[in-house]
């Protein structure tokens, strides 16, 4: 019943994720077109400053709510005082957050950045961490599927030139609103009422544990969107675009990657809660075993056809975009191991902070060295090393408990296979440039490689 369930979970997580990126494939070559790439820089920065409020905001319930909702699903008051303690904490710490973010925007120069105050409300009204600890994918699933339909429609219809670009955010943030307005109005099909909680109890019950969550959230934000930041300031708006949008392609393969690990995060958290170790490391291989799979062809795939890739996503304004999405395209592999999730339910946070704070402090350290001379080029170099640093600081520290011997030589199998692809690949075709080169080359790999995969996964990928 526990494996339908999470199969069931990992399919309506998988139709989101899909639908999502054939809808951002669809939108992305449209919006580089019609806003350009320095609104689109604007854009960026925006939502980039914005996010360290939510940050802030969120104070780190999504995962603790996500996690304490897990544990007592099966006790209906618990439930609902823990879902209330969650909620208080949550609005209050955003009411902070938009306060505090508005003053930076009294001192900017341009007014269209007090529009991401939209991402903020967004997060202070999100209550997908309940529908997450309940294990009710669907629910979010058809809730996505619709929004982002309608969002991406009404991009379409409605953003046609460059000055455009306060209507797009206020299209792309306000579905998001409108979403989780939905996610109040259907809590009576997870068994919880919307109830508010005594604020001096809720701080007292959830803040210490929150923040084990939250400050190594911070760090970790810090070398994932800090590039943004630095270049909005060290650089110029143009920059930020070329360097972010080939990052939010790549973004797309690491969500997609990581469904398994997004829909196990609860069911973990109660395995090891409830001290079932063997299927706790059952579920563990699982996860490892997907990733490797899925994200080192990817990979490989993606640095055979980047230069096409970019020539349907991208204008000719984006220039140098390719070589930033080959140099970031190794973090799919990294970030597809899903370690974040797996610390979060052993309760080992202070651990995984210790590895974001030298991630962030790496970060910090070459965006200043790179930025002022390469711009796009040096933030994905930056990124690359620091993501690097990270995993490998993250797994060694779990080099006495998960079958990490198990998942190198199992990822070097698969990495053999798809070097091997790769060569062949290009002894064959030599350069990929056009668009139906890049169509023939992924049928022509992914053949190649389900006919080993097949061939090889009871002696050798089991």
């Amino acid at each position: 019943m526990k494996k339908v369930r999470i199969l069931n979970n990992v399919f309506y997580n998988g139709a989101v994720q899909t639908s999502s990126i054939l809808l951002n494939m669809l939108l992305m070559p449209y919006i580089t077109r019609m806003l350009g790439k320095d609104a689109l820089g604007v854009n960026s920065f925006g939502q980039a400053i914005a996010g360290y409020f939510v940050l802030l905001g969120n104070l780190g319930i999504t995962i603790y709510g996500a996690k304490v909702i897990s544990e007592c699903r099966d006790d209906k008051e618990s439930k609902q005082q823990k879902f209330a303690e969650c909620v208080t904490y949550q609005i209050f710490f955003n009411a902070i957050a938009i306060l505090l973010y508005n003053g930076w925007v009294l001192v900017q120069e341009d007014p269209i950045y007090f529009l991401f105050n939209l991402v903020i409300l967004t997060s202070m009204t999100d209550l997908s961490w309940a529908y997450t600890g309940m294990e009710r994918f669907d629910l979010i699933a058809y809730r996505n599927l619709a929004i982002k339909f309608i969002g991406t429609l009404l991009v379409f219809v409605f953003v046609r030139k460059q000055t455009d670009l306060a209507l797009f955010i206020i299209i792309q943030q306000g579905v998001l609103l409108l979403s989780n307005i939905i996610f109040w109005l259907e809590l009576g099909k997870l068994e919880i009422v919307p109830r508010f909680f005594s604020l001096r109890l809720s701080l007292k019950r959830i803040l210490k544990p929150a923040m084990l969550v939250f400050v190594p959230s911070i760090f970790t934000s810090l070398y994932l969107s800090l590039n943004k930041v630095m270049l909005g300031y060290l650089s110029d708006m143009g920059e930020v675009a070329i360097y972010d949008y080939p990052n939010r392609l790549i973004r797309i393969g690491i969500t997609f990657i990581g469904i398994l690990g997004t829909v196990m995060m609860p069911r973990l958290a109660y395995l090891y809660h409830n001290q079932m170790e063997q299927e706790y490391l059952d579920k563990i291989k699982d996860l490892f075993r997907y990733s490797s799979l899925v994200s080192i062809p990817v990979f490989f795939l993606l640095e055979l056809v980047t230069l096409p890739l970019c020539n349907i996503f991208f204008s000719k304004a984006f220039v140098g975009a390719d070589m930033v999405m080959r140099v970031v395209a190794p973090t799919i592999i990294t970030s597809g191991l899903s370690l974040y999730v797996i610390y979060v339910s052993m309760d080992r946070m202070k651990q995984f902070l210790n590895c974001v704070v030298m991630g962030a402090v790496c970060s910090l350290i070459l965006n200043f060295l790179l930025m002022p001379h390469y711009g796009a080029m040096g933030a994905a170099i930056s990124l690359l090393i620091t993501e690097i640093l990270v995993h490998v600081l993250l797994l060694y520290n779990l080099r006495n408990v998960y079958l990490l011997k198990w998942l190198f030589e199992y990822s070097f199998k698969i990495i053999v296979v798809c070097l091997a692809i790769y060569v062949l690949v290009v002894v064959l075709f030599g350069s990929i440039q056009s668009v139906l080169e890049m169509f023939i080359v992924i049928l022509f790999y992914g053949s190649i490689y389900g006919l080993c995969f097949l061939f090889m996964r009871n002696k050798y990928l089991r």
